[in-house]
């Protein structure tokens, strides 16, 4: 679920779900629901619309017009109501109906459905920016199954953040036409092999074709000696992926750090 509460109380407001990853058949409609709750104690208008999102390396997400990407869900969505009100404490329904072209085009799709949050009455005497609450469902649309993704792990970089603290960066690539989620945890170990730290690495997806960054920073208050990092990647396949690398405590000048990959 997405919430959002703006700076200006009386606009509290929620989108369920906040996410569809959908495989269809092409040119086969396919519909489902979003709610949109207003959580707050005014009346508020809500207005929908389509966008298309570009994603770079390290997860940072923009809005864009729609058509403006080669796998845009323009001309293929279409949603009822585009606008409509809600008092306090209600919720609205907003029907969505998706589809892939009969053929051609990329095997998978995405986009997201904006609904912004409006009060329906501005206060007479208001001061500073006037609150709005934009909430997204995110749609992805494939012809393709889950379990057709293969994901790469084409990078660890370790590095210091500052004079006690390791950082890691570990770079995902989806080579495939489908977009898949990685998930991972890192596991710290010393040269006996003893775990000293563990962390995660996030959620995000990998879109198809692209590369993605996961990150992880660890403070550092052990002995100075030789230490093994170990990232463990679920992407959704049946097997995990696993990276190792060395790495010395404290930092040297900066070199070129091995990778290791297995299944």
């Amino acid at each position: 679920m997405a919430t959002a509460g703006p700076a200006v109380a009386g606009i509290t407001a929620q989108a369920v779900p906040v996410k569809y990853s959908l495989t269809v058949r092409p040119g086969v409609p396919i519909a489902r629901d979003i709610t949109i709750r207003n959580l707050g104690d005014a009346p508020v208008v809500v207005h929908v619309r389509l966008s298309d999102w570009t994603l770079d390396e390290r997860g940072r997400m923009d809005f864009v017009p729609p058509g403006s990407m080669p796998a845009s869900l323009a001309g293929l969505v279409t949603f009822e109501p585009g606008q409509f009100s809600l008092q306090a404490g209600e919720s609205g329904v907003i029907h969505v109906v998706m589809r892939l072209p009969d053929s051609g085009g990329p095997a998978t799709r995405w986009g997201i459905l904006l609904s912004e949050v409006r009060p329906a009455h501005w206060p007479d005497a208001s001061f500073g920016p006037r609150a709005i609450a934009e909430l997204g469902t995110t749609l992805y649309l494939s012809r393709l199954e889950a379990g057709s993704t293969r994901a790469e792990l084409v990078g660890m970089q370790v590095g210091s953040d500052g004079d006690s603290a390791l950082s890691l960066a570990v770079t995902v690539r989806n080579p495939g036409e489908r977009h898949l989620y990685s998930t991972g945890e890192v596991t710290l170990r010393d040269s006996s092999g003893t775990a000293v730290a563990t962390g995660a690495l996030g959620t995000g997806v990998v879109l198809p074709g692209t590369r993605r960054m996961f990150t992880w920073t660890c403070p550092l208050r052990h002995a100075a000696g030789r230490y093994t990092v170990t990232a463990t990647l679920d992407t959704g396949e049946p097997e995990l992926i696993v990276g190792e690398t060395e790495v010395r405590w404290p930092p040297a000048a900066a070199a070129p750090q091995p990778v290791a990959s297995k299944r």
